[in-house]
C-alpha cells in the first residue's frame, strides 16, 4: 500500500464513506453525495496532505460491486439488527460462502467484500443506528484472507483494476 495509513484505518474511512449517502449518519470525514439517474456518487473524500488515501472512489467501486449481489437480506439483517450488530460478520461469511458455491468462478475474498458492502448498506437503510462503521471495519479486519486479497491487488486503489480475475 502506498500510504502511511494502516489497513485498518483505511477500512474505517471506506466504511464511513459507504454510509455518507444515508440520512442521519454521522461521519468523521465529510463527503458530498451526487445523486444521478438513481445512483449515488460520493465526492470530496478523506484525502489530505498528510494522507493521500481517498476512500470515496473505493466506496463507489465497492457499492457498484455490491449491487451485483442479489439475495434475500431481510432475515439475516433482522438477526443483526436484533443482536445490535453482533452477528454481522457471521452472516457475511455465510452469505459469501453460499454465493461462492453458486458461482464457483468467484473468489471467496471478493465475494466477502461484495456481500459485506451490500449487507452493510442494507442494514444502514433498515436500521441506521445499528450500521456503525465498526461493523464493516471489524468484519474485514477479522478476515485475513480478505486483507491479503486486497494487498495482492496492490491495495484498495487497485481493487477494480484487475478485471477478468474472478469478478462477479
Amino acid at each position: 500500500m502506498k500510504d502511511s495509513m494502516t489497513f485498518e484505518e483505511q477500512v474505517e474511512q471506506i466504511a464511513e464513506a459507504l454510509l455518507a449517502d444515508f440520512p442521519g449518519q454521522k461521519s468523521k470525514t465529510e463527503f458530498r453525495v451526487l445523486h444521478y439517474n438513481g445512483a449515488s456518487v460520493l465526492f470530496e473524500g478523506g484525502g489530505s496532505a498528510a494522507s493521500p488515501f481517498d476512500p470515496v472512489p473505493i466506496a463507489n467501486t465497492l457499492r457498484r460491486l455490491g449491487d451485483q449481489f442479489n439475495a434475500d437480506l431481510e432475515r439475516p439483517a433482522r438477526e443483526v439488527i436484533e443482536a445490535e450488530g453482533r452477528k454481522f460478520k457471521e452472516n457475511v461469511e455465510t452469505l459469501s460462502k453460499t454465493w461462492t458455491i453458486q458461482n464457483p468462478e468467484l473468489a471467496y475474498e471478493k465475494a466477502f467484500l461484495v456481500v459485506a458492502v451490500k449487507f452493510f448498506r442494507y442494514i444502514a437503510k433498515k436500521a441506521p443506528g445499528v450500521a456503525q462503521p465498526r461493523l464493516l471495519t471489524e468484519a474485514i479486519n477479522a478476515a485475513p484472507e480478505v486483507r491479503h486479497y486486497i494487498e495482492r491487488q496492490g491495495g484498495w486503489e487497485n481493487l477494480e483494476n484487475r478485471r477478468g480475475q474472478n469478478n462477479p
